[in-house]
């Protein structure tokens, strides 16, 4: 027997996954906003198939004589969908004492905040996994480490160009430390030197060059963007730079959520809030990791 049922709550699903779903979809999310998200619509299979096409060679002709031809086969990648979750436990003196209404968007804003830290530690693992990296353990990130990234995407085999780093096709996400030392380096203090003012101004041209290194800084046209879900190394950290179709994350099914009732000496109502996503590698040459140091800083 249940104390608290869904009929004691009305507009459960608005008051729940609307806040939820709303955080989902927060762009604010460092990694997950810098990858491609594949959604399932209706008819889709929990298994998606990425195709890959292959580089293509063109020769020169001779007249008379027939070209040379190739056979187009392309390869797949796919990826399957599973179930992530999360319960919490709410019981009927908090929706008593509680304002009903604003409390459950509270939970479902919670819950949904919960799976999003799960995607985001999801997708920093395609981040440790790249096999080439950048910078190096124990020491501070650089520009000169983002530069090198960089520059390897754009000569690797299949080169990214530059179209493709327009608009948020490649993007650097680091961990908070890592744009400390970042962040001394665009301006150094009182030098004048790299991306430095030589003296503080109070102009609308100063104040558009700042906002673009808070929260996250833009490096010619490259943003680094911040995230505390990386994958960490005793006291390193697996930031990463990378083409956003490096890697994919296939999200088959929406946050669903359902309900429990749990037995009377309880006294409480169990709300779980399931997805069917999925995530996976696309292209190894079009990301780099980039290790760095994670140590707090003091100054």
């Amino acid at each position: 027997m249940a104390i608290t049922t869904t009929a004691n709550i009305t507009n459960l699903q608005e008051k729940v996954i609307g806040p939820a779903r709303l955080t989902l979809k927060d762009d604010a999310l460092a990694i997950k906003s810098s990858y491609w998200i594949e959604r399932g619509r209706p008819g889709m299979d929990d298994t998606y198939n990425s195709p890959k096409m292959p580089g293509v060679t063109a020769f020169g002709l001779t007249e008379g004589l027939d070209m040379s031809t190739e056979t187009l086969v392309d390869s797949n990648v796919p990826v399957s969908a599973t179930e992530v979750g999360v319960a919490v436990e709410v019981t009927e003196k908090n929706l008593r004492t509680l304002n009903q209404a604003s409390f459950l968007r509270d939970v479902g804003k919670a819950m949904g905040s919960g799976i999003n830290v799960k995607q985001e530690q999801d997708l920093a693992t395609l981040i440790d996994g790249y096999g080439t990296a950048v910078g190096l353990d124990g020491s501070s990130a650089t520009i000169g480490q983002l530069g090198a990234a960089l520059a390897q995407l754009r000569g690797a085999t299949e080169p990214l160009t530059e179209p493709e780093f327009t608009n948020g096709g490649v993007n650097a996400v680091i961990g908070p430390y890592g744009w400390h030392d970042l962040s001394q380096q665009f301006f150094p203090t009182g030098s004048g030197d790299s991306h430095a003012p030589m003296a503080a101004q109070n102009n609308r041209a100063s104040e558009g060059v700042l906002n673009r290194y808070w929260p996250t800084g833009e490096y010619f046209g490259t943003p680094v963007k911040i995230s505390n879900n990386l994958v960490t190394a005793t006291n390193d950290i697996r930031a990463g730079v990378f083409h956003r179709k490096s890697g994919l994350m296939y999200e088959w099914m929406p946050v669903g959520l359902k309900t429990s009732g749990e037995p009377i000496t309880k006294r409480s109502l169990t709300l779980m809030m399931v997805i069917d996503y999925g995530f996976v590698e696309i292209l190894d040459g079009h990301g780099r990791e980039w290790d760095m140091d994670n140590t707090s800083p003091t100054s």
